[in-house]
């Protein structure tokens, strides 16, 4: 009896095999859907909605990976390597600042570092904020403030110094006021560096 119970289950998995596998099909699309999903999508920083969103960049180029979880893994990478990097571009831009001072107190000697380091600091700096800029969306956005929020406006702050510090930097050289290049040059380069210091410091904050 039961063995003819389970060729008869068998016969009527087999009769409808197609429905069950255009199901499956369906199913599937609908969960892949939801997992593209990013909760508080309203929220969701402009830049990121502009490459990441509905119908971002990286979407309408075929870029994206084939589903939210690669992407989440994506983004993690993506932002452990902008983490270090970001630590490194700190540390330079640092020791940018210490060589300008020195070279205010009238020892030129280190201008042939201040003008290396500066590409190496521009060139590190930029890599870090592209990983940070062009990572995958996270899992949810909120409206709320959150160290995480301000670490985000910071970073037009110091993105827009580190733009500037190198052409201020040239100025100096063509300008007919010396002192006023100089001090336009110190002021944008330390408010770069105080804002490069409370970002990597809102990082470490829990909330």
């Amino acid at each position: 009896m039961g063995a003819f119970f389970i060729l008869e289950f068998r016969k009527v998995i087999i009769q409808n095999m197609k429905k069950i596998l255009v199901c499956l099909f369906l199913l599937n699309i609908l969960f892949a859907q939801q997992e593209l999903r990013v909760e508080g999508y309203d929220h969701m920083p402009l830049h990121t909605k502009l490459l990441w969103g509905k119908s971002g960049l990286f979407r309408k180029l075929n870029l994206a990976p084939d589903n939210r979880k690669d992407e989440l893994k994506l983004r993690v990478r993506m932002l452990q390597t902008h983490q270090k990097l970001a630590l490194a571009s700190l540390g330079l831009v640092a020791y940018q600042s210490n060589l300008g001072n020195k070279m205010l107190d009238g020892d030129y000697s280190y201008y042939e570092d201040h003008k290396k380091f500066s590409r190496i600091a521009w060139v590190t700096y930029m890599t870090s904020a592209s990983l940070s800029y062009f990572a995958p969306p996270a899992l949810k956005y909120e409206k709320k403030i959150s160290s995480m929020k301000i670490h985000r406006l910071l970073s037009y702050v110091h993105l827009t110094g580190m733009m500037a510090a190198p052409l201020l930097g040239v100025n100096i050289v063509k300008s007919s006021d010396y002192d006023n290049a100089v001090r336009l040059h110190q002021n944008v380069a330390l408010v770069t560096l105080g804002s490069l210091t409370i970002s990597a410091l809102l990082t470490v904050l829990p909330y």
